[in-house]
């Protein structure tokens, strides 16, 4: 019995200590997991980028073909045959310098034609001279009629003169006449009045009846006068002007004659003139028939040799002048509405270390034009239309070789000393951009940041940093938050220390 209870209180103790190391196993490990979950986290290694001051660009960059200003292909005048070429290509030539002689055996031929065409306008201008000469002696003929007849008029013009005198008093006479009637009338009403009255007999009124009838044929008889009276004048008005008029017409026609003479001889006589002046310039170009330079510059290619034959409008060599460079440029429409006259542009040539060249926006085509209308054969253009434009560098390189294909970059806006950042480190994914930055406590946090011009690869800050600031470059992975603990990388502190031994 007492080996019993012995073995059960072993096996409890047992059981009790067994619990106790499970209770302190249990609790030790919530303790270290608890300590493993509240410990701070590890610092997030970034970039850091010192906010600077600097110059910021908004470009276009396109490529150009370099030209000579002037450039410019001449052309043959005429059908024909090179007789000599008298300049080399890379030969410095000047205004009016003779390059190309040619001769036409056809042009002698034109030229006696010519001739015979002239002999045969003077011949007809002579025969119109005459015909001058003819016109003014019909003029003055017709002219003296007229003049003799105005002085031989006189009697005809006493003669309406008098019928005008004898029109006026007849009409004087018909006013009497009109007032005799009239007062006649009124006796005859007064006497009227009496004899109703019984003042006077009944036969006054008919005594002065007969007075007013008198007085109102007299006053038909006036007016009747002056009709015939107006009529015999215009008889004779009508006789002197029409005779006068049929002389003026005469005049009238002959001054025609003479003008349409005159009109005749001045036409040919600038048909004249022309023909002499072609025959001069057929007759000069058969003596030497010399292709010259029109501007002071270069030969920069030949097209023909000695002895080649051309017709009209083949090119024969190209000038340019070497104190002017010129870059034309296909500019897109969208890129066209930016570019304006003035506007700075960079230049270099297309390769590996190009040296640049500065210049300006000289021209801009105000039509866009077929991409394929200029002979384009870039099958990424198409046929989109582009706007034709011109560079002028600011000085001559004597280095550009025209023809050749260059890069342009047209700079449209410019900022300098300015604070510039590049534009990875700008965060665009709320809805005002931001960037992180390290606070004093070592953790990441964002600040908002304005922006202004923004390049390629950089971007102005307009407000939020200043000279001085750090801003943190974001790493892929983790992604930040507020208050992440970070740490500079090492690799930028290295580069940092080695751009500041080059810089010393």
């Amino acid at each position: 019995m007492k080996y019993k209870e012995k073995n059960s209180f072993k096996t409890g103790v047992k059981w009790l200590l067994w619990s106790s190391f499970l209770t302190l196993g249990i609790g030790g490990s919530l303790f270290a997991y608890g300590l493993y979950q509240n410990q701070p986290p590890e610092p997030v290694e970034v970039g850091l980028i010192p906010v600077k001051l600097g110059d910021i660009e908004d470009t276009i960059n396109e490529s150009g073909i370099v030209e000579l200003g002037g450039q410019q292909t001449l052309k043959s005048p005429d059908d024909g045959t090179v007789d000599r070429v008298l300049v080399k290509i890379g030969q410095t030539i000047t205004s009016g310098q003779n390059l190309i002689t040619l001769r036409n055996p056809e042009q002698k031929t034109t030229l006696i034609k010519q001739e015979l065409e002239i002999q045969k306008q003077k011949l007809t201008l002579e025969s119109l001279h005459q015909k001058v000469v003819e016109a003014q002696e019909k003029l003055s003929a017709a002219q003296g009629k007229l003049q003799d007849y105005k002085s031989n008029q006189n009697d005809e013009l006493l003669e309406i003169q008098k019928r005008e005198l004898i029109l006026a008093n007849n009409r004087k006479k018909v006013v009497e006449t009109e007032e005799d009637l009239t007062a006649a009338e009124r006796k005859l009403t007064t006497t009227k009045l009496l004899v109703e009255k019984g003042y006077i007999p009944r036969n006054n009124v008919q005594d002065q009846e007969d007075l007013v009838r008198k007085a109102k044929a007299l006053l038909r008889e006036a007016q009747f006068q002056i009709k015939n009276d107006l009529l015999d004048l215009t008889i004779l008005q009508n006789k002197l002007r029409g005779k006068e008029n049929e002389l003026l017409k005469d005049v009238i026609n002959a001054e025609s004659k003479l003008r349409e003479a005159q009109l005749n001889v001045s036409t040919n006589s600038r048909g004249l003139k022309s023909l002499q002046l072609d025959y001069r310039e057929k007759e000069q170009k058969l003596k030497n028939n010399i292709v010259t330079a029109s501007i002071d510059g270069n030969v920069l290619d030949i097209k023909v040799k000695n002895g080649d034959g051309v017709k009209r409008s083949d090119e024969l060599l190209t000038l340019g002048d070497p104190s002017q460079e010129l870059i034309k440029i296909q500019l897109s429409t969208l890129n066209a509405a930016k570019v304006r006259p003035k506007q700075s542009v960079r230049i270099s040539i297309i390769g590996p270390n190009p040296k640049q060249f500065s210049g300006k926006v000289d021209s801009l085509y105000i039509l866009a034009q077929s991409g394929d209308s200029k002979g384009n054969d870039d099958s990424n253009q198409g046929s989109q239309p582009t706007v034709p434009a011109t560079v002028r560098l600011d000085a001559p390189t004597r280095t550009l070789i025209p023809g050749s294909q260059v890069n342009v970059e047209i700079i449209l806006q410019q900022r300098q000393k300015v604070v510039v950042l590049n534009t990875e480190v700008i965060v665009r994914s709320e809805s005002k951009p931001f960037v992180w930055i390290r606070d004093s406590q070592g953790k990441a946090q964002k600040r908002s940041v304005t922006l202004g011009l923004e390049g390629l690869t950089q971007v102005e800050i307009t407000s939020g940093l200043r000279p001085g600031d750090s801003v943190v470059i974001p790493p892929p992975e983790p992604s930040l938050k507020p208050g992440t603990p970070i740490q500079e990388e090492k690799t930028t502190k290295k580069k940092e220390k080695t751009d500041g031994a080059d810089q010393e």
